[in-house]
C-alpha cells in the first residue's frame, strides 16, 4: 500500500524545526570539555557586555519531576552542571544572541575555570568507588534491585556466561530542535520532543507555568527524543528570564556527546541450570548497567517483561545493579533495554546446545513456549507460535546450503514486550467535506499518520481521498502520548475505531433529521433511510468527536509478537560481511503489511549494526573518542545485507483487531542471529558486541 504521509518529505517540504521561520534569538550551549571536573568560576561579564544573554546552571534550578512509567531521561536531577561537570559535553552555560554564529562567538568569551578530576570510564572502575560521581550518594551504585519468579532449581548441569553489550546512540536523522516563546501566562514550545503532549506536563510542573507544546516533525526518534525534555526545560527557563523567543538546533557532535538518551551498556553474569536433554530449568541473571552520569534509568528493568524470552523456564532471578560513570546519561533507544536481554538469552541457548552437542535449533524446540495464553508470573504471553516460526526458518534449505568454510548461518528466536498499558486519544472532525483525523503527537516517520488515515477510511467505508490528518497541540489533545513501547498498532486501532463508532452514532441521529426518515443502514460512507434516501457522512460539516482508548492488563505489557531470524555472514580478509538476513515475524493481525516490513527492516538493520559496527568508545577516564558518525561506526546501506521479511500472523485475543506492536522486537534478535552466524564460522564463543574479530582470534 502506498504511504500517504511522505509526499512532502520526498519533495523537501518536511517542515522540520529549523525550517520554521520565527523571529527569535538563537541559543548555544557551552559544554564541559572534561569528563569530570569541578567548576571553580564562571565569568560571563565580557560576553554580556557585548550583548549576550547568559544562563548558568545555578539559574536553572527547578522543581524535581519524575518521568513516570516510561524509559528516558527525566527532570529529577540538575539540568546543567552547577558545581561539578560529570561528562564530556554536559551543558555548563547557555549563551543567547541574535544569530547562531554570533552566539558561538560570544560563547567563546565566557570564561570558565575548571579543576579536572579523575574520570570513571567503565563499570569496573566505578564499582571500586575510589572516584565518586555523585558526592551526595557516596557510592557509584545508584540503584540495585532483585526480582525473583518461580523457584530456582539449581540441580543438574550448570553454565556460567559473562557477556557485554556496548553503549550506543539512536542517531535520529534530525537531531534535537526547539523554538521556545514566552507569553504572558507561560510558554509556547515548538519542538521534536517525543510524546510532546504528555511530556509537556513535566515541563509545566518543573517551571510552574502553563506550557503549550506544538509538535513539529521529528525526523526519527524511537525513544531518543524523550530526553529532549531536559533541554526544553533549560530553554524555558531562559525564555522566561530574558523574555525573548529562543531557537536551538542541536549539532550531530552535541548529540553524540550529550543527548541524555544513549542506549543501554550492560554487563551480564548468567548462571543457567539445565538438564542433559537440553531443558533449561532456571536462570540467575545479574546485570550491571552503566547509566552514565545519572541516578536512575528505566532500560535495565524493561526486560522484566521478557525475562525468559520465548521459553518456558520454571525459575528466574534477575538482579539489576545501576552504576554511575562519567558518560552521556542513558535514556531510551529502540527497545529501551530489551535488545541486550534478547541477545544474552540467545547466547545462553547457543552455549547450552554447544555444551550438550545438540543442534542450536533443537534446544530452542525443547524450551519454546508451546501453549497460549501463557502466564509466566512476570508476563502474560497472549498468543503466538514460536515453534511454527522456527520450523519455517529451518525449512529454508536455500539459506542453510550457503554454509561453507567462511560462510556461517545463525539462528535466533525471540519475543518482546509490546503495547504497555495506557491510553491514546484521537479526534475526528468533518472539515471541508473530508474526515480529518486529529492526532496528538509529532510525525516520527513510522507511518502512524498513514495508519490513522487508512483505518479511518476502512472503518467508515470511504475513500482515502476523503480523509486527511492534522497534528494537535497539548491544549487540544492533552492525553495523547503517541509512539513508545511498540504501542501504536494497538492504540491507533483502538482509538480510531472507537472514534469512528462515536461519529457514526452521533451523525446517525442527524442523518434522520436530514432525511426525515429512520436510518436503517450505514454503508460505504452513507446513512441509508428506510425509504431509500441517503446522505454522505462527510456532508456534516464541523461535526466532531473524540475518543480515548484504554488498555490495562494484568502486567505492564499486553501483546507479545514473536520472531525467528536467520543470518548469513561471510568472513574474508579478516572482516565480517553480512550477506543475507531472513525474518519470520508474528505481528498479530497486520493493519498494513508494507508498514510492518518497513519497521522490521529498519529494526533488523539496527540489530545487525549493533552486532558488527556501531558503539561509543570512551577511554578509562571517560574521555569520549567517538565524536563523529565515522568514529562511532555508523554503517551505510552498503554495509548491510538484503533483508527478507515474512509475516506469519497469530492474532492477539486481548487487543482490538488482534494487532501486536513490532517496532522493537527486530533489534535484539537480529544481533543474536548475526552473532550466532559468526560463531558458526569461527567455532569460538562470542561474549561481546560489537564483535571484534581480531580480538577474538588473537
Amino acid at each position: 500500500m502506498k504511504r500517504i504521509d511522505v509526499r512532502d518529505l520526498l519533495l523537501g517540504k518536511g517542515n522540520y524545526v529549523d525550517d520554521i521561520q520565527i523571529k527569535s534569538k538563537y541559543a548555544v550551549f557551552i559544554r564541559s570539555p572534561y569528563p569530570h571536573a569541578r567548576i571553580l568560576k564562571i565569568d560571563k561579564s565580557d560576553a554580556e557586555r557585548r550583548g549576550a544573554l547568559v544562563l548558568t546552571g545555578k539559574d536553572t534550578i527547578t522543581k524535581s519531576v519524575e518521568g513516570g512509567e516510561r524509559e528516558g531521561a527525566s527532570l529529577s536531577t540538575a539540568l546543567m552542571a552547577i558545581n561539578k561537570a560529570l561528562y564530556v559535553g554536559q551543558p555548563v552555560a547557555l549563551v543567547i544572541a541574535d544569530d547562531p554564529y554570533q552566539a558561538m562567538d560570544l560563547a567563546e568569551l565566557v570564561q570558565i575555570d575548571y579543576e579536572p578530576l579523575e574520570g570513571v570510564g567503565n563499570i569496573e572502575k566505578a564499582l571500586e568507588n575510589k572516584v565518586i560521581i555523585f558526592d551526595d550518594l557516596k557510592t557509584n551504585v545508584v540503584r540495585e534491585q532483585t526480582l525473583e519468579f518461580g523457584k530456582l532449581y539449581t540441580q543438574g548441569k550448570h553454565l556460567e556466561l559473562d557477556l557485554y553489550w556496548s553503549r550506543s546512540s539512536g542517531n535520529p536523522i534530525e537531531p534535537y530542535g526547539a523554538i521556545v516563546i514566552p507569553a504572558d501566562d507561560g510558554l509556547t514550545i515548538i519542538s521534536n520532543q517525543q510524546a510532546g503532549n504528555a511530556v509537556s506536563n513535566e515541563i509545566q510542573k518543573a517551571l510552574g507555568v502553563k506550557v503549550i507544546h506544538k509538535n513539529a516533525r521529528q525526523g526519527g526518534s524511537f525513544g531518543e527524543k524523550f530526553s529532549l525534555v531536559r533541554y526544553l526545560t533549560v530553554l524555558g527557563v531562559a525564555a522566561l528570564k530574558f523574555r525573548v523567543p529562543i531557537k536551538w538546533i542541536e549539532t550531530r557532535t552535541e548529540h553524540l556527546m550529550a543527548s541524555n538518551g544513549s542506549g543501554p551498556e550492560r554487563k551480564f553474569k548468567i548462571h543457567a541450570y539445565y538438564s542433559s536433554d537440553g531443558r533449561v530449568n532456571s536462570l540467575d541473571i545479574h546485570i550491571w548497567e552503566d547509566v552514565g552520569a545519572s541516578k536512575d534509568a528505566g532500560q535495565p528493568f524493561k526486560p522484566v517483561g521478557i525475562l525468559t524470552g520465548p521459553y518456558k523456564i520454571g525459575g528466574v532471578r534477575y538482579t539489576g545493579t545501576l552504576v554511575a560513570t562519567n558518560k552521556n546519561p542513558a535514556g531510551a533507544f529502540r527497545g529501551a533495554g530489551t535488545p541486550p536481554h534478547t541477545w544474552a538469552l540467545e547466547r545462553v541457548m547457543d552455549a547450552i546446545a554447544d555444551e550438550l552437542g545438540i543442534s542450536r535449533a533443537e534446544v530452542r524446540k525443547i524450551n519454546a513456549i508451546d501453549s497460549f495464553p501463557y502466564d509466566s508470573g512476570f508476563a502474560y504471553y497472549d498468543s503466538g507460535n514460536p515453534k511454527g516460526l522456527l520450523e519455517l526458518a529451518l525449512s529454508r534449505k536455500d539459506i542453510f546450503s550457503m554454509r561453507s568454510q567462511n560462510v556461517g548461518v545463525g539462528l535466533a528466536l525471540s519475543t518482546d514486550p509490546s503495547t504497555p498499558s495506557g491510553s491514546e486519544r484521537v479526534k475526528l472532525k468533518i472539515k471541508n467535506g473530508k474526515v480529518n483525523v486529529i492526532l496528538g503527537f509529532g510525525p516520527e516517520g513510522q507511518g502512524n499518520e498513514h495508519t490513522a488515515v487508512v483505518l479511518t477510511s476502512k472503518l467508515l467505508g470511504i475513500s482515502q481521498d476523503d480523509v486527511t490528518y492534522e497534528i494537535a497541540d497539548n491544549m487540544e489533545l492533552p492525553s495523547s502520548f503517541g509512539p513508545g513501547g511498540s504501542r501504536m498498532a494497538v492504540f491507533a486501532f483502538g482509538a480510531v475505531s472507537g472514534a469512528v463508532e462515536e461519529l457514526k452514532a452521533r451523525l446517525r441521529r442527524k442523518a434522520e433529521v436530514v432525511l426525515n426518515d429512520k436510518v436503517i443502514d450505514y454503508k460505504d460512507g452513507y446513512f441509508i433511510g428506510e425509504k431509500g434516501g441517503k446522505v454522505k457522512i462527510t456532508s456534516f460539516e464541523g461535526e466532531e468527536v473524540d475518543f480515548t482508548y484504554t488498555l490495562q492488563g494484568k502486567y505492564r505489557f499486553n501483546a507479545y509478537p514473536f520472531a525467528c531470524d536467520l543470518a548469513v555472514v561471510k568472513i574474508e580478509d579478516g572482516k565480517i560481511r553480512p550477506i543475507k538476513h531472513v525474518v519470520y515475524i508474528d505481528p498479530g493481525t497486520p493493519i498494513d503489511e508494507d508498514l510492518i516490513k518497513e519497521q522490521v527492516i529498519g529494526g533488523t538493520a539496527i540489530g545487525i549494526s549493533l552486532a558488527l559496527y556501531e558503539h561509543y568508545v570512551y577511554d578509562e577516564n571517560a574521555n569520549l573518542l567517538t565524536t563523529s558518525l565515522a568514529d562511532y561506526g555508523m554503517p551505510t546501506a552498503a554495509d548491510l545485507p538484503e533483508i527478507e521479511v515474512n509475516i506469519v500472523p497469530t492474532p492477539s485475543p486481548v487487543t482490538p483487531y488482534g494487532a501486536k506492536g513490532i517496532g522493537e522486537i527486530p533489534v535484539g534478535i537480529a544481533a543474536a542471529a548475526v552473532t550466532s552466524a559468526v560463531e558458526d564460522v569461527i567455532k569460538r564463543r562470542i561474549t561481546k558486541v560489537p564483535i571484534n574479530l581480531e580480538e577474538i582470534l588473537d
